[in-house]
């Protein structure tokens, strides 16, 4: 993923994230920002991703499953929030 354009990124994460939508920024110090946003709504964003971290197939697996449990985490934190 660190020699992935913007494009590519966002096109490989939505193709590995199903019903979201994929929105990728890359800042001049070559970080990475990523916004999901699911088909109920949910959004989720992630900042400041050091892509020199997350090499070929197996670094883009990591950081989907990364953004899938930071995803599922907000959720829950959300529900609780919401039931008090």
């Amino acid at each position: 993923m660190d020699t992935l354009s913007r494009a590519e990124i966002e096109t490989v994460l939505a193709s590995r994230l199903p019903n979201c939508t994929v929105f990728c920024s890359m800042s001049a110090d070559n970080t990475l920002s990523i916004d999901v946003a699911g088909l109920e709504g949910d959004q989720f964003t992630a900042v400041n991703i050091d892509r020199r971290q997350y090499h070929g197939e197996a670094g883009i697996n990591r950081l989907v499953r990364e953004i899938l449990e930071e995803m599922v985490m907000s959720r829950q934190l959300f529900r609780r929030r919401a039931t008090r």
